[in-house]
């Protein structure tokens, strides 16, 4: 890039984000607003048989990947030594398509008890565009569901339910 092309752009960068806001007082600098992409996360769940299955919807386009936990209230009160059932914490991804994302979990052997599912984003890698639009590491996103975890924001909601099969 000329030296040209570089000043007309820090030229118009400055002239765009660096000015003083209209309703300030004269001399005063209106701080930047951050460009945060709020982000629909929500999560519900379906019993079959055996079967957890996981069902969110989201306003995040088709494509992203958003990361879950399933635990069983004896996972986190037991050594795993002790589990009664091998699956009591499950993790994996789901893929948004239409605003809708899935998953299944076995649920084999479970007793009755508390079950959380926590789903995240963006904690597992995702396509170009989703991070063009959100940031590499989240740091585009922004609402009352996003948590700084150091240089990254996360999106997260939490589903709890009692299982009694």
């Amino acid at each position: 890039m000329g030296i040209v092309t570089r000043g007309i752009l820090i030229w118009l960068l400055c002239a765009c984000g660096c000015s003083p806001d209209r309703d300030s007082p004269p001399g005063e600098v209106s701080s930047p607003v951050p460009d945060g992409q709020p982000v629909v996360l929500e999560v519900d769940h379906q019993t079959r048989w055996r079967e957890l299955r996981i069902e969110g919807s989201t306003d995040l386009p088709d494509g992203a990947v958003v990361t879950y936990v399933v635990s069983h209230e004896l996972g986190n009160q037991l050594p795993s030594n002790e589990w009664p059932a091998q699956n009591l914490i499950s993790d994996g991804t789901a893929v948004v398509q239409a605003g809708q994302y899935t998953a299944r979990v076995n649920t084999s052997y479970w007793s009755p008890g508390k079950v959380e599912i926590q789903v995240q984003f963006p904690v597992a890698p995702q396509p170009d565009s989703v991070r063009t639009r959100y940031g590499e590491f989240g740091e585009h996103l922004a609402g009352p569901n996003v948590t700084p975890l150091g240089p990254t924001n996360i999106a997260t909601t939490t589903h709890s339910f009692d299982w009694t099969r």
